[in-house]
């Protein structure tokens, strides 16, 4: 399987969604559990891998075989990771990609057409231990660490599903943009195609190094560009744009996010203490301006910036980073008894979409000592880029908690295949194809999200996508073919 990037994004889409009694869901889910081979169940269980001191550790997983014949005949299958640290996969199953769709808001959950089983094999995995129904106490300190319990699940995974030889692609999104990369690495470091064929890797928002990177560093030049949903007052505009020149942050994007790129970019962050990774006296610019935003909008969400009140009820208690359940809900949906006799999960289990680091962190002190060392997933994933051929790094523009400049920052420090970042910047329109008979066919074009909805660029084995709020104009005499028809989102097509 080469990546596809539309199809991959049309796969994400939401059906319509409908009204029942929640309280079938377990029932419901018996109903809906497939079955692999020789009617194998797949339906979620433990795979045991204990660690090297002794410690036993437990990842859960929810695995659905395809659908798609074709993928069954190519022998391979996608890994899905959600971020965090410490956010639950099958929370994301069932509101994003999986087969499954209960969206905030509605009553029931419904089969999901655009789930990614239709194109490919897809599990989705709660990792590392202490993550969703994962057991075991965490024992993790790094990046290392996390990978290596991993392969000892994959192996076994591999081993209980006959899955020897299958090419494997690892996705995921958030963390998962330093899960990915170094158990992608680890896989292709082992050598061994029978359990570890890495064959691509892809990641979406994902956070790749030091926080202020994708925070601090970038704010001012978001809040310019979401400016109609941001509507502070003058003082505060010239808060920003004080706090910002003093802390060097727009004069560092101005240096380096450039393309070809300048050079590799320093280790020391402007406005951060190189010592602690936090911001020097003055310099927290990026919670200065969620503190103004919540004065603005009560119900703000750093994961979707247009999200406004109300927030909407939801079965995995995660509305937007709200803790809002449906009436007569005391625990999130995945927490029911009946829902976890279904899902085979420890009944004395306590589920939620997102741990509490605080409260039971996945990282021994609540430290990814990867992360904080600097360089994060960087110094891993040029070697996955050109041991692999098929990366693809993509950033949705409403995500306000890693903001999308971050990944092109990311890029323009990666040195892969002899070169320095892109020598191009993004430019060629992202295109989503129409389903169900082209874009001016109503409902189905719409939940598809057809036309164009942001730009794309590929070089040396590495593609990036990113949705734009911002219309294109495509010009048909650029040589490029282009695709006939309403392209969306504003796009105008010119030189006909």
């Amino acid at each position: 399987m080469r990546w596809v990037l539309p199809s991959l994004l049309l796969c994400l889409a939401i059906p319509a969604l409908g009204a029942s009694k929640p309280q079938r869901l377990g029932s419901w889910l018996r109903g809906q559990l497939p079955t692999f081979a020789e009617n194998q169940t797949q339906s979620p269980f433990f795979n045991e891998r204990s660690s090297g001191d002794g410690v036993s550790h437990e990842l859960y997983f929810w695995f659905f075989p395809s659908t798609n014949p074709v993928a069954q005949q190519n022998k391979e299958i996608l890994i899905y990771l959600t971020g965090g640290p410490g956010c639950s996969s099958i929370g994301e199953l069932l509101q994003s990609n999986g087969p499954i769709s209960w969206q905030p808001g509605t009553l029931q959950a419904i089969p999901n057409k655009w789930s990614w089983h239709r194109l490919t094999n897809v599990v989705w995995v709660d990792q590392p231990v202490g993550t969703g129904f994962s057991q075991g106490t965490p024992t993790a300190v790094n990046q290392q660490d996390v990978a290596r319990d991993f392969l000892g699940f994959w192996t076994n995974f591999v081993e209980t599903f006959a899955l020897q030889g299958y090419a494997v692609y690892v996705t995921g999104s958030s963390y998962a943009g330093m899960y990915a990369p170094f158990i992608s690495s680890a896989m292709l470091d082992r050598k061994n195609k029978t359990y570890f064929n890495v064959s691509g890797m892809a990641i979406w928002d994902g956070l790749y190094s030091k926080v202020a990177l994708t925070q601090d560093v970038l704010v001012a030049s978001n809040v310019n560009k979401w400016s109609s949903i941001l509507p502070f007052n003058d003082s505060f505009s010239a808060f920003i744009k004080t706090i910002d020149a003093k802390c060097g942050y727009t004069a560092y994007l101005d240096e380096f996010l450039v393309f070809p790129p300048k050079g590799v970019q320093p280790s020391a962050l402007p406005g951060q203490n190189p010592l602690t990774n936090l911001p020097l006296p003055g310099c927290a610019l990026y919670l200065s301006v969620v503190s103004a935003v919540l004065e603005l909008n009560p119900c703000f969400s750093a994961f979707d910036i247009t999200l406004h009140c109300p927030v909407l009820f939801d079965p995995i208690g995660f509305a937007g980073g709200h803790l809002t359940l449906p009436p007569a809900f005391p625990v999130p949906v995945f927490d029911f008894p009946e829902v976890k006799a279904a899902l085979h999960a420890p009944a004395n289990a306590t589920w939620v979409f997102c741990q509490n680091p605080a409260i039971r962190p996945v990282f021994v002190n609540g430290t990814d000592q990867s992360l904080n060392a600097g360089p994060g997933s960087q110094a891993v994933l040029p070697g996955v880029i050109e041991r692999t051929g098929n990366v693809i790094l993509g950033h949705g523009s409403r995500d306000f908690l890693v903001l999308p400049e971050a990944t092109l920052l990311t890029i323009q420090n990666l040195t892969w295949n002899g070169r320095l970042g892109f020598q191009q910047r993004p430019a060629a329109p992202l295109v989503l194809p129409a389903h169900g008979g082209g874009a001016s066919a109503g409902v189905a074009a719409v939940a598809a999200g057809a036309g164009v909805v942001g730009s794309t660029h590929a070089e040396r084995g590495l593609t990036c996508g990113f949705e734009s709020t911002e219309p294109f104009t495509v010009d048909v005499g650029g040589g490029g073919a282009q695709p006939a028809g309403d392209l969306g989102n504003g796009t105008v097509v010119v030189g006909g």
